[in-house]
């Protein structure tokens, strides 16, 4: 997923907030997989990120969350792989198969990936926000996709509006409150409104009930 130029994280954006049926999260894997943008601190290790950011236990890192890649490199150490500005972090459970194993952090075959595994380089810490690229694959996407969309994913309008639009009626009656920026929209106003305009960054939070 490309976005518009940088932009602080902090910096305003307009905001949809859905109320859906915890049962319809799953019609949100195509995002979640393609990959959305993130507010997270940069200079801060992955294992920072996921257990005090995130809030995830150490355990539930360790025993699920088996394959990272950090801007195109898979990682072992999640203590000296750290956030940059714009870093893509993708995050699967467990794969099936050698090329699974391969891949997995700290795997007995990873001395066969050697090429493409993440070395630690330098960063210079700060307590500012960024934005960062997430991608979630296999079994996280159900487990990590609601917590993302709960705290608050960022996407392009464009993409916003086709997801929305392709949705059927299971998914349209099942949407509850429609707030966008603090207004109270129906479904079909959203879609046939003019704003958010075309490509500009929307901050989505869903929030279940």
């Amino acid at each position: 997923m490309t976005l518009n130029a940088p932009r602080s994280a902090s910096e305003e954006r307009n905001h949809l907030q859905l109320t859906l049926k915890s049962s319809l999260i799953g019609k949100f894997s195509g995002i979640l997989q393609r990959g959305f943008a993130f507010k997270a601190r940069l200079g801060v290790s992955i294992s920072s990120f996921l257990c005090d950011n995130l809030a995830l236990s150490p355990k539930y890192v360790q025993e699920r969350i088996a394959t990272i890649f950090l801007d195109g490199k898979t990682v072992d150490s999640i203590e000296t792989a750290f956030l940059r500005e714009g870093a893509i972090l993708a995050l699967s459970s467990a794969m099936p198969g050698l090329a699974g194993a391969t891949l997995r952090r700290d795997g007995p075959y990873a001395s066969l990936r050697d090429s493409i595994t993440y070395r630690e380089g330098k960063v210079k810490n700060s307590i500012e926000e960024g934005l960062i690229t997430i991608k979630l694959f296999n079994l996280l996407i159900e487990e990590l996709g609601p917590l993302f969309l709960e705290k608050g994913i960022i996407v392009k309008s464009s993409e916003l509006r086709d997801f929305l639009a392709e949705q059927r009626d299971e998914f349209r009656q099942g949407c509850g409150d429609i707030l966008f920026d603090g207004e109270v929209l129906e479904y079909g106003t959203f879609l046939s409104g003019n704003r958010p305009a075309e490509n500009e960054e929307v901050e989505l939070t869903v929030v279940t009930g």
